[in-house]
């Protein structure tokens, strides 16, 4: 992957907010929150006006790359940039952010679509930005939504990461088996999904094989999600359409989500990108939920929140 560099984040937050004050990043600041419980699972709705600007998601790749644009890619990085990881990826902000700061992690080959699976090279990325970010202060996620069925609104293929909440409990984290890893299916979560534990020490994710982010270390957490796909592969009756990403000659994985911390992975077989007007990406099986208006979210509470969930996913199984 070649050389790294280091992500500060104080430096990293102090350039979010410049762009968002001056327009470049839009981020309502003084977005609403809204706690809400339904069949046992915590929500958190963050009500964001800006996400009304966000492009509805793509279908087809564009026929010719914008300004701004890598050929092949949908997503416009120019002003956006961070800074390069090595010769596969990049950081940019997130134009349309749900989270200070919010940054996409994009591979540098444009024509690298959402719906493959991750790949070593986007692993090593992860786990770099992951944990040059994540500290004692500052804990980070981050997503992959795999397909349009998964939430995905753009074709270039790129990860998220952003902020755990500080004040909102995330259920992997108190998941009563930890050190188990494994594979397991957690209890008391409304919808399907597999989860896997990283080593409890201090390093967690780094754990698995060294923090320095190497091929080797990288390689495991790869295999350890290939494991989890492959178990949500064998929940789903039909895989994903190849989509239009054949110019990469690289098959379509399965419709999932992917949300990963520096303790655990977990993996979310998806059946649709949404339900009656509520849509879900991966943080949303988190139970954070971001809505552009009061509208948008009760279009989930009137159906049910968990409901919601289990309808774009799988229900909850006791079968392995």
């Amino acid at each position: 992957m070649g050389s790294v560099p280091a992500l500060d984040e104080v430096t990293i937050t102090a350039n979010f907010d410049r762009r968002v004050e001056d327009g470049t990043i839009i981020y309502d600041q003084n977005y609403q929150t809204v706690k809400y419980l339904d069949d046992g699972f915590s929500f958190e709705f963050r009500i964001l006006s800006g996400l009304h600007k966000k492009p509805t998601p793509a279908s087809s790749p564009p026929l010719q790359s914008s300004s701004g644009c890598a050929p092949g890619s949908d997503i416009d990085v120019s002003g956006y940039k961070v800074a390069d990881l090595g010769s596969t990826h990049l950081v940019a902000f997130n134009k349309f952010s749900s989270a200070r700061p919010h940054l996409l992690v994009l591979t540098q080959d444009g024509f690298r679509r959402q719906h493959e699976a991750l790949d070593i090279d986007d692993m090593t990325a992860l786990r770099n930005v992951l944990l040059s970010l994540d500290d004692t202060a500052s804990k980070y996620l981050a997503i992959f939504n795999c397909g349009v069925e998964s939430g995905c609104s753009r074709l270039h293929k790129h990860m998220q990461v952003f902020p755990a909440p500080q004040d909102f409990p995330l259920w992997p984290d108190s998941e009563p088996d930890a050190a188990a890893g494994g594979g397991s299916e957690p209890a008391g979560v409304p919808f399907r999904c597999f989860v896997h534990h990283f080593e409890k020490d201090d390093n967690g994710l780094g754990g698995v094989g060294g923090v320095g982010g190497n091929a080797s270390s990288a390689r495991e957490v790869t295999e350890i999600y290939q494991e989890l796909l492959r178990r949500a592969e064998s929940c789903l009756s039909a895989t994903s359409s190849p989509g239009s990403s054949m110019k990469t000659g690289r098959a379509a994985a399965v419709p999932h989500n992917v949300i990963l911390s520096r303790k655990w992975i977990v993996v979310v077989p998806r059946r649709r990108a949404g339900v009656n007007g509520a849509d879900v990406n991966a943080a949303g099986f988190l139970g954070m939920v971001w809505v552009s208006s009061g509208d948008k979210m009760r279009r989930w509470t009137e159906q049910g929140a968990g409901a919601v969930l289990r309808e774009v996913g799988l229900p909850a199984s006791s079968s392995g």
